[in-house]
């Protein structure tokens, strides 16, 4: 079973054709490898994907810029009691 990290550099691939390298730490739209319209896109496909919902707070540049913050944030998420 794939990891959250490689079912989002999968879907970041698929969508924008970025044939690259994409690290964990990366920072994706300091890059060049996401626009602002990527990012909103990418984090609606990880609440889908992954089965969580991210709150209004949770949509900023320092959780969806990078990877590993998409990933931390997804798990925190399904943690998270249901209100």
């Amino acid at each position: 079973m794939a990891t959250e990290l490689q079912v989002l550099i999968d879907y970041i691939r698929a969508e924008t054709g970025h044939s690259g390298a994409l690290g964990e730490d990366d920072d994706l739209l300091a890059t060049g490898v996401l626009d602002s319209f990527n990012i909103v896109s990418l984090a609606m496909y990880a609440q889908e994907r992954f089965g969580v919902e991210f709150e209004a707070e949770d949509l900023v540049r320092s959780n969806l810029a990078r990877l590993s913050s998409l990933v931390n944030l997804i798990r925190t998420r399904r943690e998270a009691p249901i209100s």
